[in-house]
């Protein structure tokens, strides 16, 4: 990625970063929170109210207080008199006919031997009482009609006690306790829909006839327990008839609706109306009252105060408090502009090679901002609502997830750029916690300290003791905030310490368990852990290079140490030249055969070949290393050390076989055709790759390898490669080739050094 394309990345990158910086924190009040005194500490000056203000309640306090109202409230029954009269006139109606049925059907009986003019008449009855029956028997059972229809005693008890039924109402609604209450009832009495409502206040308000009432809440009963209330009473007059008293449930049955319902509107507007009776200030602070005294702790009653002495100054003043978003985004723009600018032109982002690469710190950034947006407004929210979870003692600011992604940039990338991210988290704890620079600084020593054992991670448990540095470094930092806040004491301090180390665990072990990995993958960056996992011999990618070609894959081991050891010397990534190292030749794996530290017994397959044949299998095992890193899904940094270790060298031994072959036959020869088609190496790993892959390879056909020889071979091959504007695109310096001359010379002489010979050998 050129430095012009990197820059434009950038420059959208911080507008971006900037946006939503200034969107997620367009608050005003942090800002002017820097004017006031902290929880606990003691007040550094007097405050005196200038004008006259109210105290508001709390949004918690205001709904705990609604709720109160609201509870005190009865619900709402209504007595509906004139549906009372109508239940009750069809009942009566119902047995005035069945007196008029038994009255007819009584006299047919007594004149069953009339005369035949008696027998008109005793038809006319018949016929009457006929259709008096085919009335009733649409409403009960024909079993019924019979006893009710011949006593008059009883049609008169069931009369008077549907109306007493009714007198105390039958109600269209349960009102029940809990919903098991109601379920049960339900169950009870094989009922599919049950109209109730939840209610545990011992009364409710009846209106009956204009009049409002209070009643116990068992004087409302449901038309299932009143008809079995009525049912009772029946049975208790008549024990003994079976008949009747069947008819008496069947007749209840038929006959009762409610008349009395619940008013849900009603109920509904009187508890509105109780909520809105709810007054939303408790107190009122005079012009010229002290609000607080130099050297006086600060309460939670002193702070309410405070923050509302906040909030009349911010309406008297309106225009003169506009400014402060605007002050407040001047201050993200001028942070968040420092910060890209040391990205651009200070920061040498070595790892991040491509585009998407590069936006993982757009991401990086956007993740701490969101971070600290819903730890910001989860902990307004809890003073809004006056809600406290934590201990008085603990100062929420410590819970703020400053460290995860400082940890997060110091795996991922360079030291340089995790300092910046610590840089950036710290300064943005600072201005959320009220532009308290006593707390931007604490927090940045803790980053530094939590992070210090991450610069050269090479195993998962340097995070283990990063959490223990971290613990350290925040027992220190909260040690100089409460010296600085006259607030230091044994209990907060230990309650406090518990708070931020859980957070800092957290964050830690979030970082490196989840986001590591998930960066990696999204953004194509590779970490040291991931190469460390990479040089396991057990890869599925490094057992096949083993199996199908051994002398390749020991050629690999060798050229891998050798890299290692020279890469240290001008600063290079040792760890990820040894993995391109190992993997360097994987596509060798496809025609192990024609490569020599493959070839057995003195066999090489390329006497039998012409050079032009020979040289594309020599050439292909680059595409085809290409082809099974892919497949295999290795790193692109590390695919890059496969395309890149040969660069654009001539194959000169099938070049001049060409050329003499070519001299024989009057031919010319195409050099181009002879190289590696590229790309040359683009970093300094490659670079020394490339020459590690020569030297070492060279070295091993040396037959004379002494210390003086080993240094002419290794001048002339960098010099060779560099004469053939091999390293033209990558960032390697003559000084620093001086010292890989050197690196490669100590490695190489301490591999060939002389051995003393043992009693028996020759």
């Amino acid at each position: 990625m050129k430095k012009k394309q990197k820059r434009i990345h950038l420059a959208i990158g911080w507008i971006l970063i900037t946006v939503i910086a200034i969107l997620l924190f367009p608050d005003k009040n942090i800002a002017l929170q820097a004017e006031h005194p902290h929880l606990g500490q003691l007040s550094t000056r007097t405050i005196v109210s200038t004008l006259k203000f109210d105290i508001p309640k709390s949004k918690q306090e205001i709904e705990i207080e609604r709720q109160r109202a609201e509870e005190k409230v009865n619900a709402i029954f209504g007595y509906n008199t004139d549906e009372t009269n109508r239940i009750s006139e069809d009942l009566k109606q119902y047995m005035q006919k069945l007196a008029q049925y038994g009255y007819l059907q009584a006299q047919i009986s007594a004149n069953g031997g009339a005369s035949a003019e008696g027998n008109d008449s005793l038809q006319r009855k018949v016929q009457q009482a006929s259709r008096i029956y085919e009335t009733l028997k649409q409403r009960i059972s024909v079993t019924a009609i019979r006893p009710l229809s011949q006593n008059s005693k009883a049609r008169d008890s069931l009369l008077a006690t549907f109306n007493r039924m009714l007198e105390k109402g039958v109600s269209n609604t349960l009102i029940a306790k809990t919903e098991t209450e109601v379920q049960l009832f339900s169950n009870n009495y094989n009922l599919q829909n049950t109209k109730a409502i939840i209610y545990n206040k011992p009364t409710v308000s009846l209106i009956k006839d204009s009049e409002e009432n209070t009643l116990e809440v068992s004087e409302i009963q449901p038309i299932q327990r009143r008809i079995e209330e009525a049912f009772s009473q029946l049975q208790r007059a008549f024990p003994s008839e079976q008949g009747l008293q069947s008819a008496f449930y069947e007749i209840l049955y038929v006959f009762t609706l409610p008349n009395v319902f619940y008013l849900e509107k009603e109920t509904l507007a009187r508890k509105q109306e109780a909520r809105d009776k709810v007054t939303l200030i408790k107190g009122m602070v005079p012009r010229g009252v002290e609000i607080v005294t130099q050297g006086t702790p600060v309460t939670k009653e002193i702070l309410e105060k405070l923050e509302a002495f906040q909030q009349a100054q911010q309406k008297e003043e309106n225009a003169r408090t506009l400014t402060a978003p605007y002050g407040q985004a001047l201050v993200f723009f001028v942070c968040i502009t420092i910060l890209f600018c040391f990205f651009a032109f200070s920061a040498s982002t070595k790892t991040l090679r491509t585009p998407r690469q590069l936006w993982s710190l757009m991401a990086l950034l956007a993740l701490q901002l969101i971070a600290f947006w819903l730890m910001h407004n989860f902990s307004d929210s809890l003073n809004k609502l006056n809600v406290m979870p934590l201990p008085e003692g603990i100062d929420i600011m410590w819970l703020y997830p400053f460290a995860i992604t400082p940890v997060i940039a110091m795996v991922l990338y360079e030291q340089r750029i995790g300092i910046a991210f610590e840089a950036f988290s710290s300064v943005f704890f600072g201005i959320l916690n009220g532009y308290d620079l006593a707390a931007m600084v604490t927090v940045f020593g803790v980053l530094s300290v939590l992070t210090y054992p991450l610069v050269r991670i090479r195993y998962r448990i340097q995070f283990v003791w990063s959490m223990m540095a971290g613990v350290l470094g925040l027992a220190g930092a909260i040690c100089i905030m409460f010296l600085l806040r006259n607030r230091m004491g044994l209990v907060p301090f230990y309650q406090t310490l518990i708070a931020g180390s859980v957070n800092i665990m957290i964050c830690t072990a979030v970082a490196s368990v989840f986001f590591i990995h998930l960066v990696e993958r999204i953004f194509g960056i590779t970490t040291v852990l991931t190469l460390m996992e990479m040089s396991d011999f057990n890869r599925p990618a490094l057992k096949r290079i083993s199996e199908l070609s051994p002398g390749t894959f020991h050629h690999s081991i060798q050229v891998s140490n050798l890299a290692e050891k020279v890469a240290d010397s001008i600063g290079a990534n040792s760890l990820l030249v040894r993995v391109m190292a190992l993997y360097h030749d994987i596509g060798k794996t496809m025609r192990p055969e024609y490569f020599t530290e493959n070839q057995k017994q003195g066999v090489n397959p390329h006497n039998n070949i012409d050079p032009e044949h020979s040289v594309k299998i020599i050439v292909g095992h680059v595409e085809q290393g290409n082809v099974l890193a892919k497949e295999y899904k290795l790193p692109d940094l590390v695919i890059a050390g496969i395309n890149e270790h040969h660069g654009t060298t001539l194959i000169q031994y099938f070049y001049h076989k060409a050329v003499e072959k070519a001299a024989a036959e009057g031919k010319t020869v195409n050099e181009a055709d002879y190289r590696y088609k590229g790309p040359k190496p683009q970093t300094k790993e490659t670079a020394i790759l490339m020459l590690a892959d020569i030297i070492e390879a060279t070295s091993r056909s040396m037959t004379d390898q002494n210390q003086e020889n080993l240094a002419d071979m290794i001048h002339n091959t960098i010099q060779g490669r560099f004469n053939e504007g091999q390293f033209s695109e990558c960032d390697l310096s003559i000084k620093e080739l001086f010292k890989l001359e050197k690196a490669f010379l100590h490695s190489l002489d301490g591999t060939f050094h002389t051995r003393v010979k043992y009693p028996g050998q020759k």
